[in-house]
């Protein structure tokens, strides 16, 4: 559906082109779900935040979790599918932890570090090569990271930059796990057991410390799920249209669309380290993409 909007309303751009667009609506779309995390931290535990976006994504897979009961049910991977919940379900709980309790721009800025673990757990793991092109674009974006974060020893801010390393680390592991399960699995698979699973997780919880919302409290819940899936699906459909290595760097702005919402909602203003290192972590996204364009530009220069 998404597509064919944008072929209505530009029809001249290129798939790359309309990958880069959604990819642009997703991030802030995600980045909205973060802000409306930290208003519903206030009254709401991060447990209970994450059920209703789970219970929200499960309502909406609902028709395809039926149509498909039977091949769900017969899955060779559940070890697998349980170790990526796992990761999933710590991701969400410390992200939100984190995003609740330290400045926008800095919650954002220590996601990205999901890049590192990413590149350590898939050379481990998968026992896939990141060679030194790739190594310095994550040391030029972890420098960057660093720059925003600033970290200290005072024992509150310690505490937040760990959840957020910690969360970062989950959501690693499930992206890993994602990879090495889809070996075998279809998507529908992937997104139906994370979907129950860490709602699951997430349930029994936050029974310990579920408060009732009134019906404007439940509004909010629903739409940090609904928003949350809606982001989700862009995003997929952006990979879709789009060449996986630029959809992923354009989402590098979302450190930038960070530092303004902070500012313009909770009057977060960076200092010029800070602004600064999201440069550095722009930058630490766009070389890898200037980088492609020169090989493919040499590689058609010697085949002409």
């Amino acid at each position: 559906m998404i597509e064919r909007i944008l072929q209505r309303v530009a029809p001249n751009l290129t798939d790359n082109q309309k990958g880069v667009c959604l990819a642009l609506v997703s991030t802030a779309v995600i980045l909205c779900v973060a802000i409306l995390v930290r208003i519903a931290s206030a009254r709401f535990h991060v447990f209970q935040i994450v059920f209703f976006r789970q219970l929200v994504l499960v309502a909406l897979l609902l028709p395809a979790i039926c149509r498909n009961i039977d091949t769900l049910r017969h899955t060779k991977n559940l070890p697998q599918h349980i170790f990526r919940v796992v990761g999933a379900f710590s991701g969400l709980c410390l992200g939100f932890l984190t995003v609740s309790n330290l400045p926008l721009a800095e919650a954002t800025a220590l996601s990205f570090t999901n890049v590192l673990f990413v590149a350590v757990l898939s050379t481990i793991v998968l026992g896939e090569h990141v060679g030194w092109n790739r190594r310095l674009t994550i040391a030029i974006g972890f420098t960057g990271v660093v720059l925003v974060v600033q970290p200290s020893f005072d024992n509150l801010t310690l505490t937040y930059t760990l959840t957020g390393l910690g969360g970062a680390f989950g959501a690693a592991i499930a992206a890993i796990c994602i990879k090495w399960i889809s070996r075998t699995e279809p998507v529908l698979s992937l997104m139906v057991y994370q979907a129950v699973l860490v709602g699951l997780f997430a349930f029994i919880p936050s029974l310990f410390v579920w408060q009732w919302p009134t019906m404007q409290e439940l509004l909010l819940l629903l739409l940090i799920g609904g928003l949350a899936s809606f982001g989700q699906w862009i995003s997929m459909t952006a990979f879709s249209l789009g060449e996986a290595n630029i959809i992923t760097n354009v989402q590098y702005i979302k450190i930038v669309y960070s530092m303004v919402l902070g500012y313009l909602i909770f009057a977060e203003t960076p200092n010029s380290l800070a602004m600064l290192g999201a440069a550095v972590i722009l930058c630490s996204g766009i070389i890898p993409v200037v980088r492609n364009r020169m090989k493919k530009k040499q590689a058609q220069e010697a085949v002409s």
